[in-house]
């Protein structure tokens, strides 16, 4: 099989950690398959980082990573205008790729992640060609953006235009069914993790590594810096630890956005000797950062099946998250403790009762399985197949 995947959650040369699970599915599926990725990077982000790092976007707009060709056009948009309109500039800013990748590789399938914008592209690329469209969605495409009623309806004609539905839980199928879409074309995937990096190991070792003192209780938080992940919500509630006398420390993993506002919100609160901003770090870097540990942190307003959490008990350390989207199906109460989002105190009591209950004593023997990286994309290929011997969905 031959794929073009089209999604902007993916690796760049300006921000190497995005979206890293899709750059492990393409390789996975490219074991076996052909496939060529085309993620389009923002404008916006290129000039930031331009600022910041005083360095533009230095690596060729096309190259070829493990086997797979990878092209980087630059995605333009008006920044928080026009939203519902988002789908046109990415189309726009997409067209030379997908036509060069069209004649070089002849896909036989059009495979996005994101519903919106990604996927109004990939749609409208698989109705020029009459080629099947499959759609994953991640989570806040179909929680969040769904519900502002203009961006709803573009979200409502790609999930009908897109020949397969891929959801990453079984709670995000729920609410895509919820929509209307045909439950016959929506199917439940489970994303794999990197086994051979994530494994259990020994707590003492990762924190000489990092400069980590032993024995000072310690959280971390990872992923990107923006509103959906609740960092200021986090940061509330080490207030409320700082105020009870909790010992704690606090690493933040990733960058984004908001960073520079958490940063003065860290400083305000006099936080600044237990909150680190340690800022982005490859994937295969992580497996220290929670092996090191005591408690893995998500407090979201909104997520589909956060990888960041099975990873984390793949290494044996328990999380506290907030009860939304799909975190209930990973682990059980052994090994995780849920709280309402929005609530700092309820956050607060729960980290507080999760050091008490882990950080104190001998780590919970955790033993998941989660599939491989290479289960994975064999579960989704048994989805894609059927695909491509089918028409594809006639849309009007």
């Amino acid at each position: 099989m031959n794929i073009l995947m089209l999604t902007s959650i993916y690796p760049s040369p300006i921000e190497p950690s995005k979206g890293v699970f899709n750059q492990y599915l393409a390789r996975a599926l490219a074991l076996k398959h052909k496939v060529t990725v085309i993620t389009p990077v923002s404008w916006f982000d290129e000039l930031r980082a331009r600022v910041r790092r005083s360095q533009a976007f230095r690596s060729p707009r096309l190259e070829v990573k493990d086997g797979i060709p990878v092209s980087y056009p630059r995605y333009y948009y008006p920044p928080k205008i026009l939203r519902s309109r988002y789908g046109w500039f990415y189309w726009r800013s997409v067209r030379g790729s997908v036509q060069r990748a069209m004649d070089l590789h002849c896909p036989d399938l059009i495979l996005s992640f994101w519903v919106h914008p990604d996927g109004e592209a990939a749609v409208r690329v698989a109705r020029e060609r009459a080629l099947p469209a499959v759609t994953v969605v991640g989570g806040s495409d179909v929680l969040l953006l769904a519900q502002d009623p203009v961006r709803r309806r573009r979200v409502l004609n790609v999930l009908r235009a897109s020949d397969s539905v891929v959801a990453v839980s079984s709670d995000l199928r729920d609410k895509i069914l919820s929509m209307g879409i045909s439950s016959e074309k929506v199917h439940v995937w489970s994303r794999g993790i990197e086994s051979f990096h994530f494994t259990s190991g020994s707590s003492a070792v990762a924190r000489n590594r990092l400069g980590i003192p032993a024995s000072v209780p310690v959280l971390i938080w990872v992923g990107r810096m923006v509103p959906v992940k609740g960092l200021d919500v986090l940061l509330r509630a080490c207030l409320l630890l700082r105020s009870r006398d909790i010992d704690y420390r606090l690493y933040l993993i990733g960058d984004g956005p908001l960073r520079r506002e958490l940063t003065a919100q860290t400083v305000t609160g006099g936080l600044s000797e237990r909150v680190t901003f340690v800022g982005p770090k490859l994937h295969d870097e992580l497996p220290d950062w929670y092996r090191a540990a005591d408690l893995t942190v998500l407090p979201s307003r909104s997520e589909g099946l956060p990888n960041v959490l099975r990873e984390s008990l793949a290494c044996g350390t328990p999380f506290v998250a907030s009860h939304v989207g799909g975190i209930s199906e990973i682990g059980d109460n052994s090994c995780r403790i849920l709280v309402p989002p929005e609530d700092p105190q309820a956050l607060a009591e729960a980290i507080q009762g999760g050091l008490c209950r882990w950080a104190s004593a001998e780590r919970p023997v955790i033993s998941p399985r989660f599939m491989t990286w290479s289960e994975s994309a064999e579960s989704l290929l048994r989805i894609l197949k059927p695909l491509t011997s089918a028409s594809p969905v006639a849309v009007s």
